[in-house]
């Protein structure tokens, strides 16, 4: 199970009486492969935390910039190689790519050097650490360091958390394999607990292949 949640930490959740169907690829559905929709729960639950250093730390941090993280690797973190591309401008990055405007928002994103650093907006926590280059008019990912716990699943939460929070994209994120998915109360709660309201739809495909469908006229 992924290791993003804090105890003390409490959402405070609209009734979950709207069921979350799958949407077959089709009318409806914008891509091609199968997509829930989670918009009505996850942009109307309310986060908030009982532990008084948590709700400190967040607040410090709105401040950060982000040195802190260079030269870090997330704790007990494996290297995993990876090939995700992104069209670009070719603009240096550096600082802050992401700031978490609200607690119901669970990321910051930074960039320093060649890297990429993915961080918990409650606790500070380095969960990807990711190396990236920049060149012409394409920016690559090539390898990501987090534990081993999460690196089934870690192309596929760096490429949607890329998407959704650096490029401000609508983009699913994949359910994991703990959770049934059937349970699509089980896997809208899941998904703002750890992704916020940046979560709006899931996808039972891997979302670094998903693609959006082109329709003719």
């Amino acid at each position: 199970m992924w290791p993003f949640n804090k105890k003390k930490k409490k959402d405070l959740i609209p009734p979950l009486e709207e069921q979350f169907p799958w949407l077959p690829v089709g009318e409806g559905n914008p891509f091609d492969a199968p997509l829930m929709d989670i918009r009505n729960f996850t942009l109307n639950a309310t986060s908030t935390t009982s532990d008084q250093s948590i709700a400190d730390n967040y607040s410090r941090s709105r401040q950060s910039k982000g040195e802190e993280f260079v030269g870090s690797v997330p704790e007990c973190s494996i290297s995993i190689p990876c090939d995700i591309n992104y069209p670009h401008n070719g603009e240096e990055l550096a600082g802050v790519v992401f700031k978490s405007p609200g607690m119901e928002v669970k990321w910051d994103i930074y960039a320093y050097g060649e890297w990429f650093y993915f961080v918990r907006s409650w606790t500070s926590d380095l969960i990807y650490k990711v190396r990236y280059q920049n060149a012409n008019s394409t920016l690559s990912l090539k390898e990501i360091y987090t534990t081993e716990e999460l690196a089934s699943d870690a192309e596929q939460v760096v490429h949607s958390l890329m998407l959704t929070h650096a490029l401000g994209r609508v983009w699913p994120f994949n359910v994991p394999e703990h959770i049934d998915p059937t349970e699509g109360k089980s896997i809208a709660i899941y998904m703002f607990s750890n992704f916020g309201s940046k979560a709006t739809l899931v996808t039972s495909g891997d979302t670094t292949k998903i693609q959006l469908v082109t329709k003719n006229t």
